[in-house]
């Protein structure tokens, strides 16, 4: 099964390349990266990355390991940790060197708030269950 779709996917890949060539859109002078560039310099655009991923980490994390947060009494650092904390610390240099206008620091603070908020709902959801199934905590 895997072997096909490969072949598939090769061929699909070749195919599409292919129509980029002809069309010579695989290199556009023009831009000269300005793209990659604006991207390295521009505090905010990064920081919403980060913090779009710290929520997709969170709630995959919890997926998968919901049985070990009800049943194990581990640290909570350890079996599910917190996203904000670290996120908080570089929105907080990135202001204090002026690379993020108060907005933005407002804004993505905000967004920490959030994830912070996601991360008690789902450890208490966690404490509630193992307490429903008798495991002591």
């Amino acid at each position: 099964m895997k072997i096909w779709q490969g072949l598939i996917f090769g061929s699909l890949f070749g195919l599409s390349s292919c129509t980029v060539l002809d069309r010579g859109l695989l290199h556009q002078p023009g831009k000269d990266y300005q793209d990659i560039r604006d991207y390295e310099s521009n505090y905010g655009s990064r920081i919403e990355v980060f913090l779009d991923i710290a929520e997709t980490e969170l709630v995959e994390n919890y997926k998968k390991k919901k049985f070990l947060m009800i049943r194990k009494d581990q640290p909570r650092a350890v079996v599910h940790p917190r996203k904000d904390l670290s996120l908080r610390q570089f929105i907080d240099s990135a202001y204090d060197a002026g690379d993020i206008s108060k907005d933005e620091w407002d804004r993505y603070t905000a967004r920490c708030e959030d994830l912070h908020t996601l991360w008690q709902k789902q450890w208490r959801s966690a404490d509630k269950k193992a307490r429903i199934l008798g495991y002591k905590r």
